[in-house]
C-alpha cells in the first residue's frame, strides 16, 4: 500500500528550524563545494550516499535553507507508519516491498515533481543504513523514479562527516553536476551509471579530506562554510590562552 505524503509547509518550516539547531549543537560546522544547483523551477531528483543517522537532517537543511527547494524523500514504510510526523514534512513510502508497490511508488514519485514549482526528491538509493565506505549498491528505485519524469536532473550529492581534531565532528557536502535519463537506457544500465557517478564524488571528496589531513584546508578545494556550529573545547580553551597575556599585561 502506498504511504502518500501530507506536507504542511508550517510543520516543515519548524522541523528545518529544529534540525538546523541540532546541526549547530553537535557540528563543528558544514561544509559544501561542487557544482550549483540546476537552476529554474522544473523538479530535480537528488541520490546521496546513506552512512548516518544525520543524513535526513542535512539534506532538508540543504533543500529548505541553501537551496530552496521543495523537497520531498523516500522512507521506508515500517518507519512511516511509525513515525507518522514524517509524512507532513514530504516523506512517502511504500508498506511492502513488492512490484506492485513498487511501480506505484516511482508514479505517485513521478507525479508529485511534475504538480509542482521547484520540487526535490531526495533518496538513498542504498535502501538501508551502511557503514561510510562500505561498497556503494544502488537498489533501482531512483533509477525507476528517473525514467517517470524524463529531462529531471539527477544530481549526485557525496556526504562525509569528519572528525579533524575537534570536539565535534564537521559535515563536508559535495555536490555533482547533474546527468539525465537515456531515452533508450534500460533501468539497469540507469541505476549503474548513478552509482558509477556517486562514486566518483565520493573519492574526489575523500580525496580532498586527505590532503586536509596533510595540512591542506577544505578552502583549498572549493569548500565554504555554510553553517557554523556551536564553538568546541579546544576553541575556547586556545582562545583562553591567547587572550591570557593580555589580560596578565593589564593586571601588572
Amino acid at each position: 500500500m502506498l504511504l502518500e505524503a501530507r506536507k504542511r509547509p508550517t510543520l516543515e518550516h519548524v522541523y528545518a528550524h529544529y534540525g538546523r539547531r541540532l546541526l549547530r549543537r553537535n557540528f563543528a560546522r558544514v561544509w559544501l563545494a561542487g557544482e550549483p544547483w540546476p537552476a529554474g523551477d522544473a523538479p530535480t531528483i537528488a541520490f546521496l550516499n546513506h552512512s548516518a543517522w544525520w543524513d535526513p537532517i542535512v539534506t532538508l537543511f540543504l533543500s529548505h535553507d541553501l537551496f530552496r527547494r521543495d523537497g520531498y524523500g523516500i522512507m521506508q514504510g515500517a518507519q512511516l507508519r511509525r513515525y507518522p510526523f514524517f509524512r507532513r514534512i514530504g516523506c512517502f513510502g511504500a508498506s511492502e516491498e513488492n512490484f506492485e508497490d513498487a511501480r506505484a511508488l516511482s508514479l505517485y514519485a513521478g507525479r508529485l515533481l511534475r504538480e509542482g514549482a521547484r520540487r526535490t526528491l531526495w533518496i538513498f538509493p542504498q535502501g538501508e543504513l551502511l557503514p561510510p565506505r562500505a561498497p556503494l549498491a544502488f537498489r533501482s528505485g531512483v533509477a525507476r523514479v528517473a525514467r517517470a519524469v524524463p529531462g529531471a536532473p539527477l544530481v549526485p550529492v557525496a556526504v562525509r562527516y569528519e572528525f579533524r581534531g575537534e570536539q565535534r565532528a564537521e559535515a563536508f557536502v559535495r555536490v555533482g553536476a547533474s546527468l539525465v535519463c537515456g531515452a533508450r537506457e534500460s533501468t539497469r544500465q540507469l541505476t549503474r551509471r548513478l552509482e558509477h557517478r556517486l562514486r566518483q564524488e565520493l573519492a574526489l571528496l575523500d580525496e580532498h579530506l586527505a590532503r586536509a589531513a596533510r595540512g591542506a584546508t577544505p578552502a583549498d578545494a572549493g569548500y565554504h562554510v555554510v553553517l557554523e556550529g556551536a564553538r568546541s573545547l579546544s576553541a575556547l580553551y586556545d582562545r583562553t590562552l591567547a587572550l591570557l597575556p593580555q589580560v596578565l599585561t593589564r593586571r601588572a
